[in-house]
C-alpha cells in the first residue's frame, strides 16, 4: 500500500515571539507544491513525500490572540542574504554594500543566467 505524506517548509516573519514551551495552532490559508519524493519501500510499494511551501499569510493562534505571519518574498530573501553577507566580512555602510552588489547583480545578468544553463 502506498503511504501519502505532506511536509510543510517555508520561513514567515511574525509579529509577536514565540514561546518554545507552548503549542500553538495554525491556519494556512494557501500552500504549493513545491516538490514529490517517491521512496520505494522495497515491496512494491512506495512513500511520496509533498514538500509544500506556504504562499499566503499564516495565522497563528495563542489562547485567543491571534499572530499573523507573511511568508517572505525573494527580494526579502535577497536583501536579508546581501546584508548577512555584508556583516559577516565587517562591511561599515551596509545599505551602500546592498546598493553595489544589487547594481552589479543587475549588469551580470547574462553571465548569472549562462551559469545557471551550464548547471541544469
Amino acid at each position: 500500500m502506498n503511504v501519502y505524506k505532506a511536509k510543510i517548509n517555508g520561513v514567515f516573519e511574525i509579529e509577536h515571539p514565540l514561546d518554545i514551551k507552548k503549542d500553538y495552532s495554525m491556519c494556512l490559508k494557501r500552500v504549493s507544491v513545491s516538490s514529490v519524493v517517491k521512496k520505494d519501500t522495497g515491496e512494491e510499494d512506495f512513500i511520496y513525500t509533498h514538500n509544500l511551501e506556504n504562499v499566503d499569510i499564516t495565522t497563528i493562534i495563542d489562547e485567543g490572540r491571534t499572530i499573523k505571519g507573511e511568508p517572505k518574498s525573494a527580494s526579502k530573501k535577497l536583501r536579508g542574504s546581501i546584508f548577512h553577507l555584508g556583516e559577516e566580512i565587517g562591511v561599515e555602510d551596509s545599505e551602500k554594500f546592498y546598493q553595489d552588489v544589487m547594481r552589479l547583480l543587475i549588469i551580470n545578468i547574462p553571465d548569472i543566467y549562462e551559469r545557471y544553463k551550464q548547471n541544469q
